[in-house]
């Protein structure tokens, strides 16, 4: 299984200290995430393992925004720019709010296999309504071009505005053969989207874990909170964390 750590482009200044637990196997690739009018330079000078998380709506990205095409392209484009010189193996796709058929018809102008559509929460920070929230959806997102990045957190809250058991609704998620994964905590008396340190939430840790670890190729980026963004403590206490349920979880199976 293999580790990654979030960053932003606009965190240059901590990609030397990222580097260094790249090197060191404790974490084994960045998700970096390319935000408008940065530049590449500073990262390309460190030779890890890269994916791209494409700029979100945080920009203002929307796919299912049928009026902000050119808009979209323009942010999309530059984060493929960046994954081709960073030689990043996958790129992460927010499908946006609105409308599900907008986005699809989007996505008809891109064509690139690295990337990932991911699947959001049901309902949005601003009471939007997302688009990819059920695997129905995602299957319709991805057709025959795309792969699929399980946000494990998007998806039971999304499990939750449902009204639905989220354990179930994830392993319905399984069939679409994710392989890459977001995990975060999160409490279940809370629909919208919160990204809490592992154990600090309610989520049952041993039954993510189990589904987690039966791919050795699986990537797992790690979307715990920072309190501190000039250290990596919190991330290496995630992690921690998540290796204790992982070692539980292999014992059972050995």
């Amino acid at each position: 299984m293999n580790f990654g750590l979030k960053l932003w482009s606009t965190n240059q200044d901590m990609i030397g200290k990222a580097s260094k637990l790249i090197e060191e196997d404790l974490f084994q690739y960045i998700e970096l995430t390319p935000i408008p009018n940065t530049k590449i330079d500073h990262f390309l000078s460190y030779d890890n393992p890269y994916t791209i998380h494409i700029t979100t709506e945080r920009h203002s990205l929307n796919i299912a925004d049928r009026y902000k095409m050119d808009f979209n392209l323009e942010l999309i484009n530059n984060s493929l720019s960046w994954a081709d010189q960073l030689n990043a193996e996958f790129l992460i796709l927010h499908p946006g709010f609105g409308e599900l058929e907008d986005a699809i018809e989007f996505l008809d102008l891109i064509n690139d296999s690295r990337i990932l559509i991911e699947n959001m929460p049901k309902v949005g920070l601003n009471n939007e309504k997302m688009v990819g929230y059920s695997p129905e959806q995602i299957r319709e997102l991805i057709g025959s071009r795309f792969g699929f990045c399980l946000d494990l957190n998007h998806a039971v809250k999304a499990a939750l505005v449902l009204g639905i058991d989220y354990k179930s609704f994830i392993k319905d998620f399984f069939t679409l053969n994710p392989s890459y994964f977001h995990i975060s905590d999160g409490c279940l008396n809370n629909c919208l989207d919160e990204h809490l340190a592992i154990g600090d939430g309610e989520y049952d840790f041993s039954f993510l874990i189990k589904y987690l670890h039966f791919g050795k190729d699986n990537h797992v980026t790690l979307e715990t909170p920072r309190k501190s963004l000039m250290s990596f403590n919190e991330d290496l206490y995630n992690l921690e964390k998540i290796s204790s349920f992982l070692e539980i979880t292999l014992k059972k199976f050995r």
